[in-house]
């Protein structure tokens, strides 16, 4: 498998608009995630999705249908924290599977923490 990776510039206009969509939307955080198509199917060379941080009823959503299931879950959490970008990410089956489900952990990863003992 070839790895990719994304050029300086085009980097830096995915943090220009992630940063822009913040301040526009008054979010406390956006997360731009990326996911490399493939162009031998005729797919997009990069996909961009733009998900702001859950609030706590998505997350309290998310967390009871992962109980049942939990790709439905994900795609549930997807659907409900997609600000902007390319849709198909959480649409498309395949890009939504195989690209956007691993990396929509990130939007739910805890803050380190530790228990002091007392």
């Amino acid at each position: 498998m070839e790895d990719k990776s994304l050029t300086l510039e085009l980097e830096a206009q995915i943090k220009e608009t992630a940063g822009k969509l913040k301040a526009e939307k008054k979010l406390r955080k956006i997360y731009p995630l990326v996911v490399f198509g493939d162009t031998a199917c005729g797919e997009k060379e990069v996909y961009v999705a733009y998900m702001s941080e859950p609030t706590f009823p998505q997350f309290s959503k998310f967390m009871v249908a992962s109980r049942k299931d939990e790709v439905m879950a994900m795609k549930t959490l997807a659907k409900d924290c997609f600000v902007d970008g390319d849709k198909e990410l959480v649409d498309n089956e395949s890009l939504f599977l195989f690209g956007l489900m691993g990396q929509l952990t990130e939007i739910i990863s805890t803050r380190q923490s530790t228990l002091v003992n007392l």
